[in-house]
């Protein structure tokens, strides 16, 4: 009885942490991992109503070196898709795997080997310290209330340094920008969620 309520409580904080790690809502043990290990990361997450996994694009820098992983799962494309032999079902069970797994060192979190120049010139575009005083949707003056958009993409910044996480989220900044006028808080953050994307292009 005694061990009971305990082990709820931290069941609580496992679901917590993994509900809202899809969204942005909160920091996960990667999170902390990358805190505790690293100078200064970003980590950049994107996600819509239909797909609310994680889904990490991460450039971490240590004493002057830059390092870029992914978190995301290796069987999403998959879904939806037709292959024989119970592959289909394979790769669903998979997916429904991945998503029941609190983010983590685990076998999920890929290093990308990018060169060190690329890195650097990324890690520049992205501006730090500036990118850490970014401003997300909820400080942000009121979009028009005429800009509506349903299930539009969220991306989340998680500004990591060795004392906080600042967290800045913007909803579908696009749209908001040709809606409601630019923003050159919203305008950074496109900027540094196509600066990570394009290291995923990069030749390995």
């Amino acid at each position: 009885m005694f061990m009971a309520k305990p082990f709820v409580l931290l069941l609580g904080v496992a679901l917590g942490l993994l509900s809202g790690s899809a969204r942005g809502q909160a920091p996960t043990p990667l999170h902390a991992f990358l805190q505790q290990n690293f100078d200064s990361t970003v980590v950049f997450q994107s996600c819509s109503g239909s797909i609310n996994s994680p889904d990490y694009l991460i450039l971490a820098k240590y004493q002057g070196r830059l390092e870029f992983f992914t978190y995301r799962s290796p069987y999403r494309q998959a879904l939806g898709h037709y292959f024989p032999g119970r592959l289909q079902q394979k790769f669903a069970e998979e997916e429904r795997r991945f998503r029941a797994t609190l983010p983590d060192t685990n076998r999920y979190l890929l290093p990308q080997l990018v060169g060190s120049a690329t890195l650097g010139g990324s890690w520049r575009l992205l501006n730090p310290p500036g990118l850490w005083e970014l401003r997300g949707d909820q400080q942000l003056p009121k979009a028009a209330s005429r800009c509506v958009i349903e299930d539009g993409e969220e991306n989340t910044f998680y500004l990591i340094t060795r004392k906080s996480i600042r967290v800045a989220r913007f909803y579908a900044p696009e749209f908001y920008e040709q809606c409601a006028g630019t923003d050159p808080d919203r305008q950074r953050a496109i900027r540094a969620r196509d600066a990570l994307r394009a290291l995923l292009q990069e030749p390995r």
